[in-house]
């Protein structure tokens, strides 16, 4: 299968990266097929999820993946997204969700046979760092303040405090999205 070619562009983004918890215990104790078996009843669910709130899933991450959301109401869909996301694997599996939002550039990248639709820059960087987050603060959904405040409806969400990300000079603060039927689990950090 051939993958289009997209000229580079800068584009306004919200990304939203999803990891599923446990996962690497599980496998370690299942047959290749269980656990593969495992990733795609998830993808089954996750990836129809993310299209259904108009964005697009750019990677799949071994045991998660990385979708992109650049309509203009971007923050607004990959938030919906994210919180359908985790209401849809509610009971099948745990999962940590980070969102973010800014300037990136998009196109195709790669050589020879190798291409994909490539997304760089630190927006990107960000959203993962920021779902792996999600585990020392007890949250399954974390998000930016960079998307806070391009949300048109803000949710009930709790401020978090700040992680201290490599490369950054500023401190990022994240939010947690109070879930319907969910207790909270928030610790704050320093």
């Amino acid at each position: 299968m051939s993958t289009p070619h997209v000229e580079p562009e800068w584009a306004m983004v919200t990304v939203l990266f999803v990891d599923i918890r446990g996962f690497t215990a599980f496998a370690d104790r299942s047959t290749a097929r269980e656990a593969v078996d495992y990733l795609n009843e998830f993808f089954d669910v996750a990836v129809p999820v993310v299209q259904r709130h108009g964005g697009r899933v750019n990677k799949l991450l071994g045991d998660g993946l990385l979708a992109l959301f650049a309509a203009p109401d971007h923050a607004d869909r990959a938030l919906a997204a994210a919180t359908g996301l985790l209401a849809a694997v509610d009971g099948r599996c745990r999962v940590g969700i980070g969102v973010n939002s800014g300037l990136v550039l998009i196109g195709t990248i790669g050589a020879g046979n190798v291409v994909e639709l490539g997304v760089v820059g630190d927006p990107v960087n960000v959203a993962a760092r920021v779902q792996d987050a999600t585990r020392e603060l007890g949250e399954p959904l974390l998000l930016t303040e960079a998307t806070r405040v391009l949300l048109d409806a803000e949710p009930d969400m709790e401020p978090c405090g700040a992680l201290e990300l490599r490369g950054k000079s500023e401190a990022t603060p994240v939010y947690s999205v109070t879930l319907p039927g969910r207790p909270r689990r928030t610790k704050e950090l320093a």
